[in-house]
């Protein structure tokens, strides 16, 4: 009995150690439990997810990237914000959701957002596939590199993408964390990689703040150094990296390692990732650095070399040669060859992996292939030509991956160079880009400062008005570009300059794509250029992120009068009928006229009714019932319009072609087009025609006139299917309309 006692005893003691080793085990990690709700409680640190939700209330559906995400990255320097874009917390099933991965090139540097490669793709697949949801959010920001990117992956993964976009190397040995960085304190990955982690936690960040402090009140080495030149400059802590060195193979491995680790990532997840390699100045750039090793010569030997083998005209060893150069350059600010390998090695080693050739792209638009100043601003970074032919380059391959579907518009653009004309940027915009690039040519590595340092902003001075507004934007930022854009809309509109004014404040949509105000304005100098379907389009636009504004709605209807399409100014006036103050007595006034044209009865009672009740005894004037879209001629091709459709009455069709061909490329107009679907008709090239007529047919869809030629196209091609459902919208947009039994009889 009493060794049972004792072995029972003897249980109890050793549960009670088990639970006492058990508490004192976890007791330091309770504690740092409870220290970190404490310091969560009284908004200690920072919220350094990369998504958060949007601050402002009309938008609270939404998240965006986080604007100081930088600080997890960056502790030493300062950082830039991310580019603003926005995506509902809620995925609707028709969305097709892309991130894009990178750092300064994909914000867009030296320009702002309007000309990121991502916001240019956005607007090219809406245009492409106009009934979907297309939602393109850039988590780019300066500076940064693999290692960065793959700590957002798994983010980016948890907000359910239809696809990744990548495209980044560059700063793979300065950039955050890289192996010659000012920024990194340690190079080991692993802990870099766990470093990053725990920094979401603010028990480390108190701990990282407590050391960082203690170290620089000792060392006393965050100063002048640390905040004077550019953030290139700064960030290069072991400037020179020689080819095939120590730190240039940790940097490739480094490279390889992550975005290894992210692939499979995205594979796990079945989500597709875009990855493009990486472009560069080669021609017109030398070497930052030149230093030979014991078995390289150095890298101005193979630039020298290249230039006389362009000279001479062998342009294919002058492309290698070139290269070599930059590959041997000891600054490593332009990725190497060895990056664009590990891009492509890897792009191989998944299914579900797109390899993307921008750098054959840039090739095929530079002379002789040889990629320089006429497509990269300085060592990397794209001119706004080269921005347009890299979204072309994302474009194709995502257009060619089917993952959109099929139901796409065929007449979108399809070439770089043509949707460039329609976007918005301006001059304002290249001349910012330029100042950026001359600031940054003043300083280490396009110039040896020890020489002595010249600050181009203090020596450069202002030749214009919107140069100096260029100017100002750059230095210190202390006038934003967004400012910048709206004086100079504000100073044509002042000079009744409408076009130019247009010009701005469609710049100012691309960089603000969520604030319905500019696309009212841009809208109503279109108005004002008599452009009817761009207004129409920028109108809608604004309509699309809460601006349920009366002004919208108002115009809107009127425009929907101006088509004929009576049906949809209904909608859009009984909705700012709702949302009036002062116009009530106007918009009632319109809706009058409507549901008149309509014989709508029921209705025209109500509306008078109400009309009566504001104003005693008074009914607005209906007038006649007409088809006056065709006659609003957009002013930059008045002359040419007008001078076709003389030339028509003279019977010159093929004289009033050219013309017309001649306005489309100044000014793309609905009807230019219209007109030569009905020339193509005369002459039965009924291919032609149709094109014509079918790309503005969401333009002339109510009037029965153009509805009557499709109709006569289609059925020369024999397309009755197609003839049928011009002459049923015929029918319901008039049904008196007096040729519509005789097309009938045609189909029959």
């Amino acid at each position: 009995m009493k060794s049972g006692k004792n072995k029972a005893s003897s249980t109890v003691g050793t549960s009670k150690r088990l639970i006492f080793n058990t508490i004192i085990v976890l007791f330091p990690f309770l504690l740092l439990f409870l220290v970190e709700i404490l310091l969560r409680t009284f908004s200690y640190g920072d919220n350094l997810s990369l998504f958060v939700n949007h601050p402002e209330k009309e938008f609270s559906e939404y998240r965006i990237v986080n604007p100081i995400v930088g600080k997890k990255y960056f502790q030493r320097f300062e950082y830039t914000e991310p580019p603003k874009d926005a995506f509902l917390k809620e995925k609707p099933d028709s969305c097709f959701r892309i991130f894009v991965m990178g750092s300064s090139t994909v914000v867009g540097f030296p320009y702002d957002n309007n000309i990121m490669f991502s916001r240019i793709l956005h607007e090219w697949l809406r245009e492409t596939y106009p009934g979907k949801k297309i939602e393109v959010v850039n988590t780019a920001i300066t500076a940064i590199n693999s290692f960065t990117l793959l700590d957002y992956m798994p983010q980016i993964l948890r907000q359910k993408p239809d696809a990744i976009l990548f495209y980044a190397g560059h700063n793979e040995f300065y950039g955050a964390f890289g192996s010659g960085s000012s920024e990194a304190s340690v190079q080991n990955p692993a802990f870099i990689r766990l470093h990053l982690k725990l920094l979401n936690f603010r028990v480390y960040q108190l701990t990282r703040n407590i050391i960082s402090s203690v170290a620089e009140s000792v060392s006393k080495t965050k100063t002048a150094s640390a905040k004077r030149g550019t953030l290139m400059s700064r960030m290069a802590k072991d400037a020179d990296i020689t080819f095939g060195s120590k730190k240039y193979n940790e940097g490739i491995e480094n490279y390889r390692k992550n975005l290894d680790m992210m692939l499979a990532m995205a594979k796990a997840k079945n989500v597709p990732v875009f990855m493009s390699d990486l472009v560069s100045n080669i021609r017109d750039l030398k070497p930052f650095s030149s230093q030979p090793t014991s078995s390289l010569k150095p890298a101005d030997f193979y630039f020298d070399l290249a230039c006389q083998q362009e000279a001479a005209g062998d342009f294919n060893a002058a492309k290698e040669n070139y290269t070599k150069a930059r590959d041997y350059d000891c600054v490593r600010f332009r990725a190497s060859s060895d990056i664009n390998s590990c891009i492509v090695e890897l792009s191989k080693k998944y299914n579900n992996i797109r390899f993307v050739p921008t750098l054959s792209l840039f090739e095929a638009n530079s002379p002789n292939r040889l990629v320089g100043n006429n497509l990269v601003t300085e060592h990397v970074h794209p001119n706004i030509e080269g921005y347009f032919l890299m979204a072309g380059s994302f474009y194709s391959a995502i257009i060619q991956s089917g993952l959109l579907g099929n139901d796409r518009n065929i007449y979108a653009p399809q070439a770089a160079y043509d949707f460039m004309k329609n976007y918005g940027f301006t001059e304002l915009d290249y001349l910012v880009g330029q100042h950026r690039i001359k600031n940054l040519s003043y300083h280490w590595p396009f110039t040896d400062e020890s020489a002595g340092f010249v600050d181009y902003r203090k020596i450069y001075k202002p030749i214009s008005f919107v140069d100096s507004l260029a100017f100002a934007v750059m230095v210190d930022n202390e006038l934003t570009l967004s400012d910048a854009h709206l004086e100079m809309a504000e100073k044509y509109e002042a000079e009744n300059d409408f076009v130019r004014a247009f010009g701005e404040y469609n710049a100012l949509t691309k960089l603000h794509p969520f604030w319905p105000s500019y696309f009212r304005k841009a809208a109503d100098c279109l108005l004002i250029m008599r452009d009817l379907p761009g207004a129409i389009r920028f109108f809608e636009r604004s309509l699309e992120f809460g601006d349920d504004s009366f002004y919208a709605h108002f115009r809107l209807g009127e425009l929907a009068m101006i088509k004929n399409d009576i049906a949809l100014a209904i909608v859009h006036f009984e909705k700012a009928l709702t949302l009036a103050n002062t116009e009530k007595i106007n918009v009632l006034s319109k809706l009058y006229v409507a549901y008149t044209y309509l014989q709508d009865k029921e209705n025209v009672a109500r509306i008078a009714t109400e009309i009566n009740k504001m104003k005693q005894g008074f009914l607005p004037q209906v007038p006649n019932r007409d088809y006056t879209f065709l006659d609003y001629i957009p002013v930059q091709v008045e002359d040419y319009i007008i001078r076709a459709t003389e030339m028509l009455k003279e019977m010159k069709v093929d004289e009033a072609e050219a013309v017309l061909k001649e306005s489309i490329a100044l000014h793309d107009n609905h009807i230019a087009h219209r007109r030569l679907g009905e020339i193509y008709l005369k002459k039965r090239d009924f291919s032609r025609s149709v094109y014509e007529l079918e790309m503005v047919y969401n333009d002339f869809n109510s009037d029965p006139r153009f509805l009557n030629t499709l109709a006569l196209v289609y059925l020369a091609m024999n397309d009755k299917n197609k003839a049928s459902k011009c002459i049923d919208r015929i029918e319901a947009v008039e049904r008196a309309y007096p040729g519509l039994e005789k097309l009938r009889s045609f189909v029959n």
